[in-house]
């Protein structure tokens, strides 16, 4: 009886045909050489669909494999079966890269290198690059498309490739190609253009040289009478033509000229890319996944960097700790040895918590890991330790410390009566939070009983007056209630993981001159105040374009710094309002903060979400295709149609919001009924005209936001 395989023996058979595959491959490379030939056809099918810039994929053009011994002679025979274009009617090019990374035909071959071998050809095709040998194929046809042969080329003549772009359907593609003199004039080609568009000869269009894409878009407007040599004009350079816009109303496009197209398409390819990235690198993630695991360790010192500074409720931002990538397989003691040499806490003054989610969304830690879970190894203690998300390990890492920062003693051994207890100070004066510490108390016991350690850890007189509250969740509302001193732990209800929250007492002060004169009041405050680096849900009223929403606040150095909120009002008229014939429409843009905004309008109504009844309206970051990797700023503005009799009449709806890379416009998408805009005698439509307005306030917090008014509002 045969055996079979094992798991060890497929994966060696495998990688000898691996091995053997690459050999083969070299020794074909050294008999063999890859020749691309792209064609007109290839421009055609692919501009405007597959890319945008330069000319053609080369990954997508026909692909020949020839021995580098034939002669080019031979491969134009095989290009002539191919293609069905006789050897006498084609004329190749050679592709070269340009110092601005563009790739364009560079010259034509000349008599003498179609006579080398096609291996000669090769190796001086290309220095950057001579594994593979690029061609573009010239062929002239007739009005019934058949091939004659190509004209002679003299050094005055020079190939210029051409596309068409159309601003209404915001496409562009390509129609032909021409040789010109040097000396001559691109007015001199005008008509030519326009037949080569199907436009009428005497139709006024505009040309724009596409220049270079990255690592930014430059095509720059020709000027018809400057001669090709004067504008810098050369082989392979591609002209985009349009027609002109002089006599038309831009507004009605987004994207009017040329240039603003290519730098569109430019954008959407990086955000294209970098999604394409992204993905990869979840991929890679998600195959690594099956052999390691994520451990994040908070510590004491981590909810005191945070708490106050980056967060204001809960005890820490798991995605700010420091974090372990472990194998599944390794014994979680020989983790805690990673962790020694990673904070110096020598293994036996470590003690591990396991955080949980409750059912309050609060997460807390829950309760600390047995001595039989510590031998486990790390991938099956993750797969028990949250049934929410075992994605990671989250821990705390309890460390008892002396007074000059060393590990006090081992931990001891848990008892039931214990419970772990974490406490945040709060100043009226200052309105300030902090973190100062945690202790252990017995479930009997009495916070009465604490009241001098907790001076202690405030720094306060052991006989200070201190008021306890117990912080209890903060969504979808804060709760934060204040604790009996006199009732046990066990009788306030609580357990390990719990937070206090205590001050000093202000019963001999008066509480006016303090805006929060308790915690519970500036935890209600700072939760409205939507908290840096923390979510919460904002009211549906103030969003009525997409229901809730989670807003999560960038980090400072990804954001533009806005040191003071900034106020700005903007006024758009549009006339002949009836008349507009185009689903969406923008107003110019305005500067407010150092971001470029302006008014998305819908005068019928968006479409895409199924409204024809209202008008729809949206403020729109106008530069956010422009904007670095990470932006985000914060907003607090209004959109209005202005009344043109009483302004008390005016229909004004004002939000706020985080426009970011992800999010970059907001407003209302049922902002008024057409009946009441349109409604004779209403005044919001006096002479076809309609008067829109945005108040727009922008700073670097929602906080910074809320202590200022917003103009207009």
């Amino acid at each position: 009886m045969s055996l079979l395989p094992t798991p060890m023996d497929i994966r060696l058979k495998k990688k000898q045909e691996e091995n053997e595959q690459k050999r083969m491959e070299k020794v074909e490379a050294c008999l063999h050489t890859i020749i691309k030939v792209a064609r007109e056809e290839d421009l055609g099918e692919q501009i405007g669909k597959e890319i945008y810039f330069d000319l053609v994929d080369h990954d997508k053009v026909r692909t020949f494999h020839i021995e580098k011994q034939m002669s080019f002679i031979q491969l134009k025979e095989e290009v002539s079966k191919a293609f069905g274009i006789p050897v006498q009617f084609q004329r190749y090019w050679l592709w070269a890269e340009r110092k601005n990374h563009t790739y364009r035909p560079n010259r034509a071959l000349t008599a003498e290198e179609e006579i080398q071998l096609v291996g000669q050809l090769r190796e001086v095709s290309n220095e950057e690059n001579n594994a593979e040998l690029k061609l573009f194929l010239e062929v002239e046809l007739c009005l019934d498309l058949r091939p004659f042969p190509p004209q002679e080329k003299t050094k005055e003549d020079v190939l210029l490739f051409f596309k068409l772009y159309d601003p209404l359907i915001e496409k562009i593609r390509y129609v032909g190609r021409l040789f010109v003199k040097e000396s001559g004039k691109p007015l001199e080609i005008l008509t030519k253009l326009n037949e080569l568009a199907g436009f009428s000869p005497d139709e006024e269009i505009e040309l724009f040289e596409e220049i270079k894409f990255e690592p930014n878009v430059m095509c720059e407007r020709i000027d018809s009478n400057m001669s090709f040599r004067d504008s810098v004009i050369g082989d392979g350079d591609i002209i985009c033509f349009q027609k002109s816009l002089r006599n038309q109303c831009s507004e009605q496009y987004r994207f009017p000229e040329v240039p603003s197209y290519l730098e569109y398409m430019h954008n959407c390819q990086v955000r294209s890319r970098k999604e394409q990235e992204e993905k990869e690198q979840k991929r890679k993630e998600k195959e690594e996944a099956r052999l390691y695991t994520i451990i994040k360790v908070a510590r004491d010192e981590d909810l005191g960097e945070q708490i106050g500074k980056d967060i204001y409720f809960d005890l820490v931002d798991h995605d700010k700790v420091s974090t372990f990538r472990i194998l599944k397989q390794m014994p979680f003691t020989q983790f805690k040895e990673e962790v020694a040499k990673t904070f110096g806490t020598p293994v036996q003054f470590q003690r591990y918590w396991l955080w949980e989610k409750r059912e309050n969304c609060t997460y807390r830690p829950n309760r600390a890991l047995t001595a039989q879970e510590e031998i486990q190894a790390v991938g099956e203690l993750r797969e028990v330790s949250n049934k929410w998300n075992n994605d990671e390990l989250k821990l705390f890492l309890e460390v008892d410390l002396c007074l000059d920062l060393r590990p006090l003693s081992q931990p001891g051994k848990m008892i039931k009566e214990e419970i772990l207890l974490f406490f945040k100070l709060y100043d009226p004066l200052k309105e300030k939070i902090r973190y100062v510490g945690r202790l252990f108390v017995k479930g009997s016991g009495k916070p009465l009983e604490i009241l001098p350690r907790l001076n202690e850890l405030a720094g306060f007189s052991p006989d200070e007056e201190i008021e306890l509250f117990e912080e209890i969740k903060f969504e979808p509302n804060m709760m934060c209630e204040q604790i009996d001193s006199m009732l046990s732990f066990r009788d306030c209800q609580l357990e390990d993981g719990d937070i206090i929250c205590f001050q000093k007492s202000l019963r001999n002060q008066c509480g006016e001159q303090y805006r929060f004169p308790v915690v519970p009041s500036f935890l209600k405050y700072v939760h409205n105040c939507q908290p840096e680096e923390h979510k919460v849900i904002v009211p549906t009223s103030d969003f009525p374009t997409k229901g809730p929403q989670t807003i999560e606040v960038a980090p400072v150095d990804t954001a533009r710094t806005v040191d003071d909120p900034v106020s700005f009002c903007f006024t758009w008229t549009i006339n002949n309002f009836s008349r507009l014939n185009v689903e969406k429409l923008y107003s110019d843009a305005f500067c407010v903060g150092g971001y470029e905004w302006r008014i998305l309008l819908f005068p019928k109504g968006n479409k895409k979400r199924n409204i024809t009844d209202h008008l729809s309206m949206y403020l729109d970051v106008a530069d956010a295709a422009t904007l670095p990797d990470g932006w985000s700023i914060y907003a607090r503005f209004s959109l209005a149609v202005l009344h043109q009799i009483h302004d008390k009449f005016t229909v004004r709806k004002k939000t706020r919001h985080h426009f970011n890379e992800g999010d970059s416009h907001c407003g209302f998408t049922c902002f008024m009924p057409l009946t009441e805009l349109n409604g004779p005698g209403r005044s919001y439509l006096v002479d076809d005209k309609v008067v829109l307005q945005a108040n727009v306030t922008v700073a670097k917090s929602y906080r910074s936001l809320l202590d200022c008014k917003l103009i207009g509002a």
